[in-house]
């Protein structure tokens, strides 16, 4: 089983000094003793994880010769933390989560690859008193998952591309859970921003609701797997292997037509959603579409044109400067050299 600890013990740092040591080494050495790397994971496990947990359980990672530690932070902020102080190699973050890191405050963060294309979040009403887009939010009350979080920012970018104003609705925190959807159904909220699990849950359940992807209203990139400048290039042989395994994890995911060999995996680890495995499994299913939204040919390959329309976007808002050079959050050079293998 692999190594899952608190991001406040020693070990993370111990995982990063031996992956500095292990570069130095052969391949077929690497295969035998294993190149140690850590991993962070920005909240507890959740589906959504499940391209680097499947590639942990499933033993990809080991196939090309890494020895993942696997943390848990405690937000995405942690985690970018955790990577631009040295203390783990990569991690995940959303798009707006990155742009406004890199771009706003100048850390110095890459995106190596994204793993989820499209937007992961979607907003959900009720059919009685549906919320179709951005135009229909006026006035109302939209639930978000955090105060100045992705979702918080997404639906500022939203309202703004509609010509509202920002404070032409007032936002309330809402977990991500079907929770959101009683509060709906309780008159205290008339939308919520959440991700797939709950929109999966609700369908299954027959609830009366209604939901569509931020996408459509603001194409951000979605999730992308993050490092730190300095740490990519001295550990790039690492990152090359660890996007392989996760190309090849998810290539063995999407030829489990069931996902119950996937699902057999992920056992491994605590996920509170895989429980009910038939509702874990159309969950997955939805999740990894956003995986392969720009073609199965674009696996993990950063597309500038979503970029800069990201950096527009979030430059009308004001949450990053304009005029600010979307080329320097992202590079291809180590999934183009994971592909090949």
């Amino acid at each position: 089983m692999n190594d899952m600890r608190g991001i406040g013990r020693r070990g993370a740092l111990a995982g990063i000094g031996a992956t500095g040591a292990a570069m130095v080494i052969t391949a077929r050495d690497a295969r035998a003793q294993g190149v140690a790397m850590t991993y962070v994971a920005p909240f507890s496990f959740i589906l959504a994880f499940a391209d680097v947990l499947h590639a942990e359980a499933g033993g990809f990672f080991d196939r090309e010769g890494l020895k993942v530690t696997i943390e848990q932070a405690r937000g995405s902020s942690m985690a970018l933390q955790q990577v631009v102080a040295g203390n783990a190699l990569l991690s995940r973050t959303g798009g707006v989560d990155h742009i406004k890191a890199v771009v706003g405050q100048n850390a110095p963060a890459v995106s190596v690859g994204p793993i989820a294309q499209a937007s992961p979040f979607f907003v959900i009403s009720h059919a009685d008193r549906p919320i179709r887009g951005p135009v229909d939010m006026k006035g109302k009350t939209i639930g978000i998952l955090s105060q100045g979080g992705a979702t918080d920012n997404l639906l500022d970018i939203m309202l703004v591309q509609s010509g509202l104003k920002p404070d032409d609705v007032k936002k309330e925190l809402a977990g991500n859970s079907v929770g959101g959807f009683a509060l709906i159904e309780r008159g205290r909220l008339d939308a919520y921003i959440t991700s797939v699990g709950p929109v999966v849950a609700l369908r299954e359940q027959g609830a009366k609701a209604v939901f569509w992807n931020t996408d459509e209203h603001a194409p951000v990139p979605g999730q992308v797997y993050i490092a730190s400048r300095e740490q990519a290039a001295r550990n790039g042989d690492a990152v090359v292997r660890f996007l392989r395994a996760v190309r090849k994890s998810a290539e063995d995911m999407f030829a489990d037509a069931d996902l119950s060999r996937t699902l057999d995996r992920l056992a491994k680890f605590e996920i509170a959603e895989a429980r009910d495995r038939r509702v874990a499994a159309l969950t997955l299913k939805e999740d990894m579409k956003g995986w392969v939204s720009r073609g199965r040919e674009n696996i993990l390959r950063n597309g500038p044109a979503e970029w800069a329309k990201a950096v527009e976007l979030m430059a009308a808002v004001g949450i990053v400067p304009r005029g600010s050079d979307p080329a320097r959050l992202y590079t291809n050079e180590y999934v183009d050299l994971a592909m090949k293998g």
